[in-house]
């Protein structure tokens, strides 16, 4: 039997002592695409932020496990932990542009980003990263890396952000509200950019948002969430096209449609 990629296992998190997320049991099987959905508040970012060892000093995770590749991650020292974080499992956040340092280019970012993980030839980074961005049918790969990220528009830096996730080709991609800070025509570009990852490279995906859409349109897999609570797991279609609980039903006729 395979082993899974994540797993929750009955994870608590709070937040200076106050319970914020409660009983979350999910699996993940490598390749997978999970959606996260909810609305604001309902702990989908906490979830993944614990698995990356980002709650800061006022989360904990003060019940269960979260295992990846058969690893607790929450024994991790913080060393191991930073092993994992590009090599293993890569992040893309909801606004890139204010995660990127804003007076050193792209270039120099993703350099940097390799050479934190032994990779120091900067021809290789620079043709590596270049690959990358053909790969999302970018062609002006050249002047994105002499670019800042304040010449570049929110859209080309949420597609740095999938570049700079992918460098070391993590076998798990977390993506927290992607495309909530872009329209809706960068928005389709960026989930079609992160779909050709998992294609390119068999990459596990974990997608958080508040957009059942974008949820319906990648996910094999999807977990509803509401207060802190799952409170509906399943295959995408099934979860999409038979909700069973009102919540996840209230989600689905908010979602957007257009009228021909």
């Amino acid at each position: 039997m395979q082993q899974p990629l994540l797993e929750f296992k009955n994870v608590e998190i709070s937040y200076d002592g106050e319970p914020m997320v409660r009983g979350i049991n999910l699996t993940m099987q490598p390749g997978e695409i999970l959606g996260i959905v909810g609305e604001s508040g309902s702990g989908k970012s906490t979830l993944i932020k614990a698995a990356m060892g980002l709650l800061g000093p006022d989360g904990l995770v003060n019940r269960g496990e979260i295992v990846y590749k058969g690893k607790p991650v929450l024994d991790l020292d913080d060393e191991a932990l930073r092993m994992l974080r590009g090599p293993e499992m890569g992040m893309i956040f909801q606004n890139c542009g204010s995660a990127l340092c804003p007076i050193r280019t792209i270039g120099e970012q993703l350099y940097e980003t390799m050479a934190e993980h032994g990779v120091s030839d900067r021809q290789l980074v620079q043709e590596k990263a270049t690959a990358l961005f053909n790969k999302i049918h970018l062609r002006d790969a050249e002047r994105i890396l002499n670019s800042y990220p304040f010449e570049l528009s929110g859209g080309m830096n949420q597609r740095v952000g999938i570049v700079m996730a992918m460098l070391l080709e993590p076998e798990l991609l977390f993506a927290d509200e992607p495309t909530s800070a872009l329209d809706v025509t960068v928005q389709a570009q960026v989930v079609r950019e992160m779909m050709t990852m998992r294609e390119a490279f068999g990459t596990g995906i974990v997608v958080v948002t508040h957009n059942i859409g974008v949820v319906s349109f990648m996910a094999d897999t999807v977990a509803v969430m509401c207060k802190g609570k799952l409170v509906e797991y399943g295959k995408a279609r099934e979860v999409i096209d038979h909700p069973q609980q009102d919540y996840t039903r209230q989600l689905i006729a908010a979602m957007p449609r257009i009228k021909r």
